[in-house]
């Protein structure tokens, strides 16, 4: 009973020093937040998050010449890589005789077509000019955003499940 007694009134002690520590706690991080947004801005660089998925992978909603799709996140893939209805989507045509290049892909070896994506954007990031591959669709099923586009970038960094983009 008596250590009770010593929990109640110690709590009872506490209870109104709690919510300032709390308060100012907050008021700390909001700062620190604050302090690095703005050296974000004063840098002029631009940041884009992605959170891994459930599988822990980070796919982005991007946009190629203007038209939306997602992409997977591949810093494994030295090319980025578009299924051939996507490419035609964002203007890409390649010809059936533009399938020469011989590519070793998850999935086995296929050929690819070079083309080149005027555009990307994600989030405030744009990029210009990204060298590509486009194979056809049975050997891709979801576009991959590689490191010809992310060597476009200042840099990004992987940590506690999120992908951070800086360009």
């Amino acid at each position: 009973m008596y250590r009770f007694l010593i929990v109640l009134v110690l709590c009872a002690a506490l209870a109104p020093i709690v919510p300032l520590w709390v308060e100012h706690r907050n008021d700390r991080t909001s700062e620190t937040a604050a302090a690095a947004s703005n050296a974000s801005s004063e840098t002029g660089e631009r940041r884009h998050r992605i959170s891994a998925n459930r599988s822990g992978q980070f796919v982005a909603d991007v946009h190629l010449n203007g038209k939306m799709h997602e992409m997977l996140v591949d810093t494994g893939a030295s090319a980025t890589v578009l299924p051939v209805s996507v490419a035609r989507t964002v203007g890409i045509f390649p010809a059936n005789d533009d399938f020469k290049l011989r590519v070793s892909t998850a999935n086995g070896t296929t050929y690819g077509a070079r083309a080149v994506i005027d555009r990307l954007q994600i989030g405030r990031i744009n990029l210009r000019n990204i060298e590509a591959l486009v194979l056809q669709d049975s050997s891709l099923s979801i576009p991959l955003l590689g490191m010809t586009a992310l060597n476009k970038l200042d840099r990004f960094d992987i940590s506690n499940g999120t992908l951070v983009l800086i360009q």
